[in-house]
């Protein structure tokens, strides 16, 4: 599999992605497209691509362009990259990286022209509105007024406002068509007025109306434009954590001062106090504390010590450190989650699929409706009158006196302008875009839109319970041995020492700290969620959970409700039955009690799943307040609730952080993964937490909803304001130039609408 990523240039609308969308799912070897207005990309993945195809398919769509990222041997890409283990190997040879100074100088760019755009048509079509206006009003006409507003119009239309005629003109001439179509068939017949009443047609002149549509257009792009880099603020911020500099220790202990992207893995960085992390890496010398939130969402600072890791981006706070640098360029944790959270906003929810299929037709209905209203007015222009002469007073711009054929084209040209695609197109990935960077900021990362329109139907969460709702690290708190103790710890800490359960590695650090000598077993076998099993010397040992022990020696007795809310590790050697048990203990997680609490005030019900004995999972679902547990479940068993309640009509959300979790999480209608949990657990999950703290749980939700409304509204918006406006501008009750202002105030209304998402309180 292969993805390749194009900036796209031209497109102006809604209209435009579904025809580059058309276009490339033609070429030999697509499997998948998405094109996203807001980001004006396209993302597409499919076998033995050729990005030269790709391109000239784009052209023939009438569209241009530039190759901006491609990968071969895709594999779906892992949050598990985020929290790997440093393995030391640069790999930025093969890969290409995110250029943020580009792309942010790119943006700024576009809004400074688009700036000068709208401010050279104003200046020129203010003056023509006012002579226009005391025309209408005071019946005022200047000397050549005609040719004046033929002569002056046509430096707007043609000159400042070519680029949507020149798009319009590149559609028509690939059989497609789009927002600029309807606009150029709009100025282009309110200047033609003008040109035919210069050469003696008794019909108004509407020249001044083509330019005051074209700079209503221009201001309402450059709104757009400006509104569309507020929308991505989020990942403007990720792409400009990481610092320019670094400080590098050369080998005869000097300082040196490069460039961040001449930093290598290997390299030694030396990092003040109030200084950035310049690359994922490890400290090797000296301690201090840093600031992670803008990686996790969690606002405490972390301390740190020789062999800890550090994050690029984040802030070292207190002491001076030396860092030795484990990952660069594209390998960074920074870098990953800001690819993941653009990949997720490049991609589309199911509640796009409606929209698009109205926009596919869009266009096209609206031109047919546009030369149904010039016939129309044609045939029945008297009976037309009477509605605007009724309407005059409501609508004091209405006159209803011109001659059949000034009327057609006024009303035709009015609902040409009016009609809005690009609101319907911008309604759903602008509020993807801002809710996906908000919860990347908060430390919640969502792999797609699907991910987060789904999580908001989620009726019922299932939680695991080790690792996920209390801490990783068990803690042994009774040893009792029926053998000799030092011989027992050491049997049962080497055979644990084979699995990477919790349990043994709880094991293992107390035996360490009785400096306990590790014993070679053979033949071991670890079974998922039940125990392990080895020989040593022909004597076949196992340590396990009751319930396994129970199944292989049912007549060893032991008396559990000494050890309530413990978990139990049993040894059993066949032929010397009973060799004695560990009692372990955890502690519940801080925020987990509120958490559930939270979850279950949202009326969403609450299980909890875990191999846990069943008096341990008793003791933890109490604590909680959770609803309802399962305890002694293998990895398949917790697969087996999830399908459970999945065939009851229950969304289902399964939080997991082990390896045994990865199925279930899979299972799950969304899974999601914490970010201490294992790497196979995170390549599983929709949604990943940057920290333990189980409020992410709840914030994940509220984020979801909140987008999610914000969709909702923008969509009701634009069908609304199209459902309304075109039928009074085919009436003839809106001047055209105030029916182009009212499409430009739409689709800036759907992107400021979907801005103010930042600003919800998660």
């Amino acid at each position: 599999m292969q993805k390749i990523i194009l900036k796209i240039e031209g497109m102006s609308c809604a209209s435009c992605t579904i025809n580059v969308e058309k276009a490339l799912k033609k070429v030999e070897g697509v499997k998948s497209v998405v094109v996203n207005l807001v980001t004006e990309r396209a993302v597409v993945e499919g076998e033995n691509l050729d990005p030269y195809k790709l391109s000239q398919s784009i052209e023939r769509a009438g569209y241009s362009s530039k190759l901006e990222k491609f990968e071969t041997d895709v594999e779906q890409e892992s949050t598990s990259d985020l929290i790997r283990e440093t393995k030391g190997a640069n790999s930025m040879d093969s890969k290409v990286l995110y250029h943020k100074k580009d792309k942010t100088d790119d943006l700024i760019e576009k809004v400074k022209k688009a700036k000068i755009k709208m401010i050279y048509a104003f200046v020129i079509t203010i003056p023509l509105s006012l002579i226009m206006f005391l025309h209408m009003v005071f019946n005022v006409e200047l000397k050549y007024h005609t040719l004046i507003n033929v002569l002056v119009s046509f430096p707007v239309i043609f000159i400042i406002g070519l680029d949507p005629i020149k798009s319009a003109i590149k559609a028509l001439l690939h059989k497609n068509t789009n927002m600029d179509v309807l606009i150029f068939f709009g100025v282009t017949s309110s200047y033609l007025t003008g040109l035919l009443n210069l050469f003696g047609q008794k019909i108004a002149d509407y020249s001044v109306v083509g330019a005051m549509i074209t700079s209503f257009y221009l201001i309402g792009q450059y709104l757009e434009t400006k509104a569309k880099g507020k929308a991505s603020e989020e990942i403007k911020k990720l792409l400009n954590l990481s610092p320019r500099k670094a400080n590098l220790i050369k080998q005869d202990g000097s300082i040196e001062i490069i460039d961040i992207d001449d930093v290598k893995v290997g390299d030694i960085l030396l990092v003040k106090p109030s200084e950035q992390i310049p690359s994922d890496s490890i400290v090797i010398e000296g301690n201090s504390a840093v600031d992670e939130s803008i990686i996790t969402g969690e606002s405490l600072i972390v301390p740190k010590a020789p062999k800890d890791k550090v994050i690029g981006g984040t802030i070292n706070q207190l002491g001076t450190i030396k860092i030795k640098v484990c990952q660069v360029g594209e390998d960074t944790v920074l870098s990953k989650i800001t690819k993941l959270v653009e990949e997720a906003q490049s991609t589309k929810v199911p509640v796009q699929a409606f929209a698009d299929k109205v926009i596919s037709i869009f266009v096209p209905s609206v031109i047919v409706l546009a030369v149904l209203t010039f016939i129309i007015w044609m045939l029945f222009p008297d009976t037309l009158r009477t509605i605007d002469f009724w309407a005059k007073s409501f609508f004091p711009w209405i006159n209803p006196n011109p001659n059949p054929i000034s009327a057609s084209i006024y009303a035709s040209v009015a609902t040409l302008v009016i009609a809005c695609p690009c609101a319907l197109g911008l309604a759903t990935p602008t509020a993807l875009m801002v809710g996906l960077g908000l919860g990347a900021s908060k430390g919640i990362l969502i792999r797609s839109g699907e991910a987060l329109e789904r999580a908001k139907d989620v009726n019922v969460f299932v939680f695991d319970k080790t690792g996920t709702i209390t801490d990783k690290e068990l803690y042994v708190t009774d040893v009792v041995p029926n053998i000799d103790k030092n011989e027992f710890i050491a049997l049962v800490a080497s055979l644990e020492s084979y699995s990477e359960h919790p349990i043994g590695l709880a094991i293992n650090k107390y035996a360490k700290s009785y400096n306990i000598s590790k014993i070679d077993f053979t033949e071991v076998k670890v079974i998922p969620g039940l125990g392990v099993e080895g020989y040593l010397n022909n004597r076949k040992i196992i340590v396990g959970s009751p319930k396994f022990i129970e199944n292989i020696a049912p007549k060893i007795d032991i008396n559990k409700s000494e050890f309530t809310g413990k978990t139990l590790a049993i040894a059993y050697e066949e032929g010397r039955g009973f060799l004695g048990l560990i009692a372990l203990s955890f502690n519940i997680k801080a925020n987990a009690k509120e958490a559930i609490k939270q979850i279950k005030n949202m009326g969403i019900k609450t299980v909890m799943l875990t191999g846990d004995n069943e008096e341990t999972a008793k003791y933890v679902a109490n604590q909680l307040g959770i609803d309802e547990y399962f305890a002694n479940l293998l990895p398949q068993d917790k697969i087996s609730h999830i399908k459970k309640l999945q065939d009851i009509g229950l969304v289902v959300a399964m939080v997991g952080d082990g390896i045994n979790d990865a199925p279930s999480l899979k299972q799950a209608d969304i899974g999601i993964s914490i970010g201490t949990g294992t790497d196979i657990a995170k390549e599983a999950s929709d949604i990943t937490l940057m920290n333990d703290d189980l409020i992410n749980v709840v914030r994940s939700i509220k984020l979801s909803i909140a987008t999610f409304k914000k969709i909702k509204q923008n969509l009701f918006w634009a069908f609304f304001y199209n459902i309304i406006a075109i039928p009074f501008a085919a009436l003839g009750m809106l001047h055209p130039a105030i029916a182009e202002a009212a499409m430009a105030t739409s689709s800036v209304f759907v992107v400021t609408n979907s801005i103010r998402l930042r600003n919800f309180k998660i």
